[in-house]
């Protein structure tokens, strides 16, 4: 019970960074004009979705593989392996669809905000104690 309140307590906190994230672009990209409640709330919800199929099918099996296998900095390990690693095929996926789907400055947002939700949630979810692996 306690694994699963740290689980949601990291997705809750890397979805709030995400939604900052996507807000700080959208308000400094046009210099605070245009700046609506629909855009971030469209954004937003795009990210949240995908992100939570991310920390399901990838992000979680993920650490459990890499929590067997820490010698030391499990916090920045499990960080970096959620924020970059994982994050590959959305970034594969976005680099393909910027400048032929989507406006290239979107997809880099998303990019980035992707990077910001998996490095929280990773930091978060990051084991604790680091178990001897001779065991």
């Amino acid at each position: 019970m306690k694994r699963i309140l740290k689980y949601i307590a990291s997705a809750l906190a890397a979805w709030w960074a995400g939604l900052l994230v996507i807000g700080a672009i959208l308000y400094f990209s046009n210099n605070g004009s245009d700046f609506t409640v629909t855009d971030i709330m469209g954004f937003g919800v795009m990210a949240i979705v995908a992100s939570g199929f991310l920390m399901l099918l990838i992000y979680l099996p993920a650490l459990h593989f890499l929590k067997r296998r820490l010698l030391a900095q499990p916090h920045l390990r499990s960080a970096l392996l959620t924020g970059v690693l994982c994050n590959l095929p959305i970034y594969i996926v976005l680099t393909f669809l910027a400048g032929r789907k989507m406006v290239l400055g979107e997809a880099l947002g998303f990019m980035v905000t992707f990077l910001i939700i998996g490095l929280v949630f990773g930091f978060g979810v990051a084991p604790t104690s680091v178990q001897n692996p001779s065991k």
